[in-house]
């Protein structure tokens, strides 16, 4: 279970982005992909906020999500306690779900700047 949820962690942090600072690098018109995908962030945040609740911000996501990576990973764990941390996981999944799906429309370009926005909520900045 503990694999499991390391795992699903890693992948998260790997892998979901917010759109706050993404910027289009194909060559077109940067006004129309700009509302486009704004277009598209507004339309996922009202369906997964309608579903889920209101979502946290990117920092929030990360930090719970490397807060509940980190008890599992040092910390020996009964499985009541493992039972609960990943009933947590879930919670914290759930008002994530708008980084989630927002990275579905993301490049694999975009990960170094990803993993400095990572990088930066960890640290604090």
């Amino acid at each position: 279970m503990r694999k499991l949820f390391s795992v699903f962690t890693a992948l998260f942090l790997l892998s979901c982005e917010s759109t706050d600072n993404a910027l289009p690098k194909s060559v077109g018109s940067t006004n129309e992909k700009n509302a486009s995908a704004n277009s598209n962030h507004t339309e996922n945040q009202d369906r997964i906020e309608k579903k889920y609740g209101a979502q946290w911000d990117f920092c929030d996501c990360v930090k719970k999500n490397d807060s509940l990576d980190k008890i599992l990973k040092k910390t020996a764990l009964s499985d009541a306690e493992t039972e609960l941390l990943l009933i947590r996981a879930d919670e914290v999944e759930k008002k994530c779900k708008l980084l989630l799906t927002d990275l579905q429309s993301k490049k694999p370009s975009d990960r170094a700047a990803h993993q400095a926005k990572i990088k930066a909520c960890l640290e604090g900045n």
